[in-house]
């Protein structure tokens, strides 16, 4: 059987990870289904924000 990490912080970090998940599941909710041409749009400044935080990482671990 697996132990579990019953320390304050291992806890005190599972109840943020939970808040988290709880928050997004809630903002999903609550979200709205937008047009084919603004998903479109959305999809694709999702893909170029991606691009650029996976630039700024390689970066950072050229520069370490």
């Amino acid at each position: 059987m697996l132990k579990v990490d019953m320390s304050a912080a291992a806890v005190t970090t599972r109840l943020k990870r939970v808040s988290q998940l709880r928050r997004l599941c809630l903002s999903l909710a609550a979200a709205k289904i937008v047009g084919e041409q603004e998903r479109k749009t959305e999809v694709k400044n999702a893909g170029e924000t991606i691009s650029k935080s996976d630039k700024s990482e390689t970066n950072e671990k050229a520069v370490s």
